[in-house]
């Protein structure tokens, strides 16, 4: 007999052998006897009288564990046979690789013992092998004996249990074993494989077999390439949902939860890349918390995928219900959708409908007309509310608990709220631009659009028109009085008469706009000024001199001296007298800026420059939500415009 001593202490054999899922140490195994070419493996449980579990057995008919190669890779950890070989001798694919599979036991038992039978290409030999769980650096090696049977394989005896482990022998631990050799076994054929004296056959419980196209995910440093992913639905009823993960096809290393919700669904999803071999070897696949970044990013692209392909599923198992509600005139949509959002919130309602149809009895009972108001209140939340749709299921529809909550995390993951809100934004977003152009260029709109109480009624609400540094902006009372003072002391010295309102009291004339611009320091103050000229005047000479004067009385008010402030100023026009345009327009610059100070910048544009460039920014997302303003749209908010403007000078 030989006595082999690995070259690792026993607390760092524990650290890296140790699992929490008996399933796992014991697939380990059953790994090593289909890398030795097995084509049957049997895991036997041996029972006691009262039916617990004594000893776990793994037997196979593959060539066995020669003295020579159990001399060695039972001396070496991270060193095995395996590491060197791509394939085995029949060609198919290797699971382990770092001769830390046979220690797997550690976590189940106190004991392992091999009994083998190899043929050295002369006679059939046997050995046996022992390994204690509190001796794990120390193999008993046999010395090699004549066989009395010229078949060769392997049995692993794994004893002494360090828990009863009765959930071996259950249904759920079944299937998880079935869901970590089926990929394999689908592969290749051939190959026998019984777990507690029940074939493992993933054919008879397959219900629908996906595979994705090739997936790239972007990590710090670089991209993982091609990953393949497989997801298995299956017949049988399991609430095991688990994502494996594998080095190359067939073979699984280790897996984790799939966290994905799929209402009705048992599935078993797998993704095979380099890269998770390299996880595994890291021992990184035993921990639920992921503390590798790239591998962490990873899991939420494949649980993203995995969820975007069941919201797919559970719309595909709506579909005959919705052919129903439409012959009935029931359902809430006509003809094909519009555009991506309508297609999502199709989605979405269709599963909703579905979980609706089979758990409230209330609106089975109902009658149809009062099905089809029923389903349009819901269409109705989803287009303008989608999370208000979870307490709507709740309220109106008395769904249980466990599918409120799933449809809640359906509705989540789907991001149809943030969806919404986005492409309702553009909407409006192209919808305002297309009102200004009206206003600005139309002749019927052009000779009496007023800059006060029109124009800036519509810019002070949409500041994003000069960049999306200015999408959220607010008024602020302080600022407001120092481009009063400001304009009314210019005025006053133009003129050298004091200025008034109607009602006699101190006004400001000039049509600046103010805006605080928001900013993450709360010591610096950043402000958006923007005067609007009315369309029909063309800027001269006399009007940047003007904004000149402006500026600089602005930025030098004792409010803000020796303070951290940064201005921008804007004097927004139809058009201008071509001889600004060399002022305006200067080398390395961009177009339009006037003066550029550490403290400030004044800009000139026009509203068709503006126009040209939010445009350009919006096309894209215009063009897929394929969004369109029409004329009768755009009057009635001009005409809106103008019954405030009217509102306003009657109440002063």
């Amino acid at each position: 007999m030989t006595v082999l001593t690995l070259k690792a202490g026993q607390d760092h054999l524990e650290k890296i052998v140790s699992t929490r899922d008996p399933i796992k140490g014991i697939a380990e195994f059953v790994w090593n006897s289909l890398d030795a070419d097995a084509t049957k493996v049997d895991v036997l449980f041996e029972q006691n009288a009262l039916g617990g579990i004594e000893n776990i057995i793994i037997k196979d008919n593959g060539l066995g564990i020669t003295h020579e190669r159990a001399s060695t890779d039972f001396e070496n950890v991270g060193s095995s046979w395996k590491r060197d070989n791509h394939l085995t001798q029949n060609n198919r694919a290797i699971h382990g690789k770092e001769g830390q599979g046979r220690l797997r036991f550690f976590s189940l038992t106190e004991r392992a013992n091999w009994k083998s039978t190899y043929f050295d290409g002369k006679n059939h030999q046997e050995i046996s092998i022992f390994i204690a769980a509190d001796k794990l650096q120390k193999a008993d090696v046999s010395d090699p004996q004549l066989s009395s049977t010229d078949a060769t394989g392997t049995n692993v005896e794994l004893s002494n249990l360090k828990e009863s482990f009765d959930w071996l022998l259950t249904e759920e631990a079944r299937a998880a074993f079935s869901d970590i050799f089926a990929p394999y076994l689908l592969k290749y054929s051939g190959i026998s494989i019984t777990y507690a004296g029940q074939l493992v056959d993933p054919k008879t419980s397959i219900n629908c077999d996906f595979e994705f196209p090739l997936q790239t995910v972007i990590v710090d440093g670089g991209a993982i390439k091609d990953i393949e992913v497989r997801v298995i639905e299956w017949k049988t009823i399991s609430e095991n949902r688990r994502l494996h993960f594998g080095g190359e096809q067939g073979v699984v290393l280790g897996s984790l939860p799939a966290s994905v919700t799929a209402p009705g669904f048992s599935f078993t999803a797998y993704a095979y890349s380099p890269f998770f071999q390299e996880i595994a070897d890291a021992n990184l696949l035993e921990f639920d918390s992921l503390t590798d970044p790239k591998f962490s990013k990873v899991i939420d692209h494949l649980r993203d995928l995995l969820g975007g392909y069941f919201r797919r599923r559970m719309a595909e198992r709506s579909g005959e219900l919705i052919d129903e509600l439409k012959a009935k005139g029931i359902y809430p949509y006509e003809g094909n959708p519009e555009d991506e959002v309508e297609e999502k919130e199709r989605e979405v309602f269709d599963i909703a409908t579905q979980a609706v149809s089979a758990y409230s009895s209330e609106f089975k009972k109902a009658d149809d007309p009062q099905k089809k108001i029923t389903l349009r209140l819901l269409r109705e939340a989803l287009k303008h509310n989608p999370d208000s749709v979870s307490q709507i299921l709740h309220e109106v529809f008395r769904l249980p608990k466990k599918q409120q909550d799933e449809f809640a995390n359906l509705l989540n993951k789907a991001h149809l709220g943030n969806i919404i809100a986005a492409s309702s934004e553009i909407a409006d977003r192209i919808s305002v631009l297309e009102v200004i152009k009206t206003m600005v260029f139309n002749p019927k709109h052009r000779q009496s659009v007023k800059e006060r109480g029109e124009l800036d009624t519509l810019v002070q609400h949409n500041t994003w028109l000069f960049g999306e540094n200015f999408h959220f902006t607010l008024s602020e009372s302080g600022l407001t009085k120092v481009m009063e003072r400001v304009a009314i002391d210019l005025k006053n010295k133009r003129t050298r008469k004091k200025v008034t309102k109607p009602d006699g009291k101190v006004g400001r004339v000039d049509t600046f706009m103010g805006r605080v611009v928001p900013h993450p320091e709360g010591e610096k103050r950043e402000y958006l000024l923007i005067e609007l000229k009315r369309p029909i005047l063309k800027v001269k000479r006399k009007e940047l001199d003007q904004l000149e004067d402006y500026v600089s009385a602005v930025t030098t008010q004792p409010d803000f001296q020796n303070t951290n402030t940064f201005w921008n100023f804007y004097l927004v026009t139809t058009d201008y007298d071509k001889k600004l345009t060399d002022r305006i327009t200067q080398i390395d610059r961009p177009v339009g800026l006037y003066i550029d100070k550490p403290k400030y910048k004044v800009w000139v544009k026009t509203w068709g420059e503006i126009i040209r460039e939010c445009e350009g920014r919006l096309k894209f997302i215009q063009d897929r939500l394929k969004v369109e303003v029409s004329e009768d749209e755009i009057e009635s908010r001009i005409a809106n415009l103008r019954k405030l403007v009217l509102k306003e000078d009657t109440s002063q």
